[in-house]
């Protein structure tokens, strides 16, 4: 990712805003290690969220990594398990990812209705969520990868399925450990290139995302809270 792009500017926001809130949560963590807070103010809210969305980011990049290497040489591990393992995690993954984005855009819009003007709020998020969801779907449709097999179908792929078969018949058949190879070869190949093409529309997907949620809660580079903004606005 470029310097200050939408995600970066935004994680560097929340850098710059949470130590307010945190430091004493850890000072408290180092006295007592069974101390608990339970976050409830809504500058907790925003950075959750945030960091929900970045953990699934996070995973996404992960996996790319783990689908281009060599699978470790350990019992009950070949390269069938390893690359359908990490296959359906990135899919589920995926679906994820577009649920918290929602789910975080709507409690933006829902908090800060009443200190932005609701209708050119409502119509700032509800379109950016339009062109969002709708470019994930498409990511994860007959290009990519579809992610609705997470509670609808099993997910099926004739790469994978083959590279099964070859692994299972390899154990009997010395015939089929060439064919393994191949198959795992042409399967991890073929995963690779859609995960990394995924990743890559993801990216721009999510720094679009972060510059429409950034606007909205922040004001000369700093985050302004729902009952700040308010009072901000009773100045004026």
């Amino acid at each position: 990712m470029n310097d200050l792009n939408g995600y970066e500017r935004f994680e560097k926001l929340m850098a710059e805003f949470m130590p307010q809130f945190l430091e004493p949560v850890a000072k408290q963590k180092l006295e007592n290690p069974d101390f608990f807070d339970e976050q409830l103010g809504f500058e907790y809210v925003i950075f959750n969220g945030f960091n929900e969305i970045s953990n699934s980011i996070n995973t996404l990049q992960l996996i790319e990594k783990f689908i281009s290497i060599t699978p470790p040489d350990e019992e009950g591990i070949n390269y069938s398990n390893y690359l359908i393992y990490h296959v359906h995690n990135y899919l589920q993954e995926m679906y994820i990812l577009k649920e918290r984005l929602k789910t975080y855009s709507k409690v933006i819009k829902r908090k800060y209705s009443k200190a932005i003007n609701e209708k050119l709020l409502n119509m700032a998020v509800t379109s950016l969520m339009d062109i969002i969801i709708t470019a994930l779907d498409n990511i994860c449709g007959t290009n990519g990868i579809r992610n609705k097999h997470v509670h609808a179908e099993k997910f099926k792929d004739n790469e994978l399925t083959w590279l099964s078969s070859t692994i299972f018949l390899a154990n009997f058949n010395n015939e089929f450990k060439i064919q393994s190879v191949i198959a795992y070869q042409t399967a991890k190949n073929k995963w690779f290139q859609i995960v990394k093409n995924n990743n890559e529309e993801i990216y721009k997907l999510i720094d679009m995302y972060f510059n429409t949620i950034y606007t909205i809660i922040s004001v000369d580079d700093k985050v302004v809270l729902p009952h700040e903004y308010i009072r901000l606005t009773n100045k004026t």
